[in-house]
């Protein structure tokens, strides 16, 4: 991606968040942008509806490594370049709204962030297991709390 396309980008998020945006230093080869999760749509819906914006490589989450209580949840796109949309979510009821119906690609990324970190993806209705055996009933093996019997 060009500089100008990456400026494109900046410009165009902080117009949609009303300022309310973050560019993170840190993360290696990735221009990252934190959104608070009520711009996550709006932001998903101008990348591909005006930026036409579709690919989307992945989605990743992890447990915030300084922030225990929190899921960092990264939404992988490519233009020429990558970058990614952050968004901290709290570990007690994470829920997202569903990018499904607007990008079909994401079908995966969703269905497997939600049964390995327990995401609710808000406007999904089906969300058949991925990768956890059926009956599957001890909560997303991602943030599973080991107990230590003493």
């Amino acid at each position: 991606m060009v500089k100008s396309d990456i400026n494109a980008i900046c410009a165009a998020i902080e117009i949609e968040t009303q300022g309310d945006f973050k560019i993170c230093d840190g993360i290696r080869g990735d221009l990252t942008i934190q959104i608070p999760i009520e711009k996550f749509l709006p932001v998903i819906k101008l990348l591909v509806n005006k930026m036409d914006c579709r690919h989307l490589s992945g989605v990743t989450a992890q447990l915030h490594p300084e922030h225990p209580s929190k899921i960092v949840v990264l939404y992988h796109f490519w233009m020429g370049s990558g970058f990614s949309i952050m968004m901290l979510l709290p570990e007690e009821s994470p829920k997202l709204p569903e990018i499904f119906s607007i990008l079909p690609g994401a079908d995966f990324y969703e269905r497997e962030v939600a049964e390995m970190f327990g995401i609710q993806f808000v406007g999904r209705e089906d969300m058949p297991p991925l990768l956890l055996p059926d009956g599957w009933d001890q909560g997303p093996p991602f943030i599973k709390k080991e107990v230590i019997d003493e």
